[in-house]
């Protein structure tokens, strides 16, 4: 199981389609998937500025049909003006010509993702990246076959990882929210706030420093770096590395705190609940 539990994307922009004034491209990056971008049409392009420190980006709630994502290419770099105003070049070749830098130069689109919609529950990526330290610039052109485009929230960031959840407890009866009461007059008052699934997980970890060689994360990692810094915030879940992250990567945050169930033995034993939000 893994959580991105940083967000990484500097900037999000429209590169191709039109958005929908009261649905704008920045709608990606808030906490609400029910507050999507949607477009004027059925496909545009989302470019990504991303810091170039993220272990993987994730996409949530879109009912786009295909997605491509690519890495930017031909983008100029200006170093500068002169005193007197002009550029500031790379520098010139043996020929005299201008030597120009940008990102990518002219080398061919580098596919790094390719989504394609294969029944209702799809509508998630979950991308796996490598850290580079530079800042880079990825595209992501999405389209749907019939109607406007929607996308509701984009992320990027560092990965923590844990052990396996039991797949049992990936289906839980979904908890109904709504609120449905009498008032003071008599008269009966409802209100649908929808429904989720509440999953209930343990996280087993090594408590002794250092590493460890499963490739798990410490509990203080857990508790001082994502639970206590964050809190009941929004992140996202992949539940299993081992199945379909369309259907196991959620949108989602902590509903009941973790506690400690179980120490000794040179390690710990965490339980805690997520509440499905996608």
């Amino acid at each position: 199981m893994k959580v991105i539990y940083t967000d990484a994307i500097l900037s999000v922009s429209l590169q191709a389609g039109t958005e929908n004034g009261q649905y704008p491209v920045s709608n990606v990056k808030n906490q609400y998937p029910k507050k999507p971008f949607k477009a004027v049409g059925s496909s545009a392009t989302i470019r990504v500025a991303e810091s170039g420190n993220s272990d993987a980006l994730a996409l949530f709630a879109t009912n786009a049909d295909s997605i491509t994502v690519t890495a930017a290419v031909g983008t100029s770099v200006v170093l500068g003006r002169d005193e007197s105003g002009e550029l500031i070049e790379a520098g010139t070749d043996e020929a005299g010509n201008t030597i120009m830098l940008s990102d990518r130069g002219e080398q061919p689109v580098e596919v790094l993702y390719e989504y394609v919609k294969q029944n209702q529950n799809n509508g998630v990526i979950w991308m796996e990246l490598e850290r580079s330290g530079f800042q880079r610039t990825l595209d992501f052109a999405c389209s749907v076959n019939s109607g406007n485009l929607e996308v509701g929230v984009l992320v990027a960031g560092q990965v923590m990882r844990f052990r396996e959840m039991e797949r049992q407890s990936y289906h839980e009866a979904p908890v109904d929210y709504s609120m449905d009461m009498e008032l003071q007059s008599g008269n009966p008052y409802y209100v649908d706030l929808g429904r989720a699934r509440m999953i209930p997980f343990q996280v087993y970890m090594w408590a002794a420093d250092g590493v460890d060689p499963a490739g798990y994360t410490s509990w203080r990692d857990f508790y001082y770096g994502f639970v206590y810094a964050f809190g009941r915030e929004p992140k996202a879940w992949l539940l299993s590395e081992l199945l379909d992250v369309s259907h196991y990567a959620i949108w989602a945050r902590i509903e009941t705190m973790p506690k400690t169930i179980m120490a000794g033995n040179n390690h710990v034993l965490a339980s805690t609940t997520l509440r499905e939000i996608n």
